[in-house]
């Protein structure tokens, strides 16, 4: 497989007790700065910027930030010698459920075929073999640009509500030829050899120009591959705001910080 799920054990070497701490402490942030709901309004999920999810990395792991838009990795490590991609993808916590998508490479025009008329003519083969080259000159400029990089990581937090999982992915560059279709539709082509059907699948898509990865988190969390932040004692606020004056804001937020701090980081003392 492209894309293998790092261990249990693997994921806690590079989420140290004291990562995950700090961990703890963005997502109290997080859930912290989200809006007060109306009272009897329906929950909102809770949006976390993907430039944060790098910087919590960035933070938790001791790396280094790099590159910015569609550059392959957020972060480096010159010492560990990696690379790695922050992603995150939403999830409802049903047993059977996929997650959200993320990309793994767009722009198929840099591959050299018109994706459109690929899919006209069902040149599959073609349309694979075409998009397994764009991902290995993808991740090369990686090794390129940095001499010392050796591997390259998928990091993922999953929101499940306001619970949340991290997992971990070693991407194997030498494997991308490996790539091949397992079926098709007219406008998609699922890919087999990308990672673990038990895990995720791959696909290609014409009309977004693009590979997606999506994942199947329970299987994730029963087979013990995630570091899990329980906050399912974390309560939805409700509250109608307009006319509150500073003072009545200040006791409010002062109240639900303390609470929130203590349910999701510790109590400090």
């Amino acid at each position: 497989m492209i894309i293998k799920p790092l261990t249990k054990s693997e994921l806690e070497d590079f989420f140290t007790s004291d990562a995950q701490n700090l961990l703890k402490y963005f997502l109290f942030k997080a859930i912290f700065s989200q809006p007060e709901l109306l009272k009897g309004q329906d929950k909102l999920p809770i949006h976390v910027p993907k430039e944060h999810i790098e910087q919590w990395l960035v933070q938790s792991l001791g790396a280094k930030p790099v590159g910015s838009g569609s550059y392959p990795v957020d972060i480096i490590d010159k010492i560990k010698k990696y690379g790695a991609d922050a992603k995150m993808l939403s999830w409802n916590g049903k047993k059977n459920s996929i997650s959200g998508e993320t990309s793994l490479a767009q722009k198929f025009k840099d591959a050299g075929n018109d994706l459109d008329e690929a899919f006209k003519n069902k040149d599959f083969s073609s349309i694979v073999s075409d998009w397994s080259d764009l991902f290995e000159k993808k991740l090369d400029k990686v090794f390129t640009d940095f001499k010392d990089i050796k591997k390259i990581y998928y990091f993922f937090v999953i929101r499940e509500n306001n619970n949340f999982h991290i997992c971990g992915m070693k991407v194997n560059k030498n494997k991308i030829k490996l790539m091949e279709e397992e079926r098709h539709s007219d406008s998609s082509i699922w890919l087999k050899n990308v990672i673990d059907s038990r895990y995720g699948q791959s696909k290609i898509y014409k009309a977004k120009k693009r590979m997606e990865l999506r994942l199947y988190p329970y299987n994730w969390v029963e087979d013990n591959l995630v570091i899990s932040f329980d906050n399912s004692n974390i309560n939805t606020v409700e509250k109608d705001l307009l006319g509150i004056d500073t003072k009545e804001l200040y006791d409010k937020a002062q109240k639900i910080f303390l609470e929130q701090f203590k349910l999701i980081v510790g109590d400090p003392k």
